[in-house]
Formats: structure tokens, C-alpha cells, sequence
């Protein structure tokens, strides 16, 4: 309904005033229809959900409901692109959950970890413990 506003406009004589007024009427109404509204809200809706989803892989769930409601997929990849704000493993470097107590990459218990003294940390090269 849209395009056929558009190509009207397009063949439109301007100095014919009544099928200006007809035109722009018909353009007015296709603007209001409620199943256009629809359409769009049910895709930005779900735009917003793919980026809370992303988002939440990232550890930046509202971010991604932001990102993915205004700009839909260039958001998703904005928020794919972006830093992790999951915690980080001391030992390996990768992320975890928020509320992790091994790390699910290399096994690391973090709250040995945690306990861990510096001079505890030095290991020879047979990875045994002292100097």
C-alpha cells in the first residue's frame, strides 16, 4: 500500500489540487493502519529479544535489549562485537558465569584459587610446588 502512495506521488500533477488532496489522504491512511504498526512492533520486539539473547552470552544483557531494539541486527552484531563483561579466569583467561565457582574451561577452583598465597604460586618446571 506504501509503494502505490510513492508511484502516485511520483506521477502526481502537482497544480491538481483535488488529486493531491486524494493522494496524500490515501498515503495518511496507509501511515495509520494498525496492521503496519503491528508489523513493526512485533519485529522490533523481537529484534530486542535476539539481542538480549546475544547480550546475554556476553554477560551485557540490557545492552543487548538497547542495541537490538534501535538498530535491530547491525545492533546484534554491535553487541557480538563487544567486550565480555563475564568474569575472566586467573588461570586460563576465559569467561565464566557471574556465579561460578569452577571455572568450566581449565577446572580452576576459584575459591582455592582465591585462598592462594603469592609465594604458593611459584612451581618448578615439573609443576611441583616450591622454588
Amino acid at each position: 500500500m506504501l509503494l502505490s502512495c510513492m508511484r502516485d506521488l511520483m506521477a502526481l500533477d502537482a497544480s491538481d489540487v483535488d488529486a493531491v488532496r486524494v493522494v496524500l489522504d490515501e498515503c495518511l491512511m496507509a501511515l495509520i493502519d494498525p496492521a503496519l504498526w503491528l508489523w513493526v512492533t512485533g519485529l522490533t520486539l523481537i529484534c530486542g529479544l535476539v539481542g538480549m539473547a546475544i547480550g546475554w552470552a556476553k554477560g551485557r544483557v540490557l545492552a543487548g535489549l538497547v542495541w537490538g531494539l534501535a538498530l535491530g541486527p547491525i545492533g546484534w552484531i554491535i553487541v557480538a562485537l563487544s567486550r565480555s563483561k563475564l568474569p575472566e579466569c586467573p588461570e586460563c583467561g576465559r569467561p565464566n558465569g557471574a556465579q561460578a565457582r569452577v571455572c568450566r574451561h581449565c577446572g580452576v577452583d576459584f575459591l582455592r584459587l582465591a585462598q592462594r598465597t603469592a609465594r604458593s604460586g611459584f612451581k618448578d618446571d615439573r609443576g611441583q610446588a616450591g622454588w
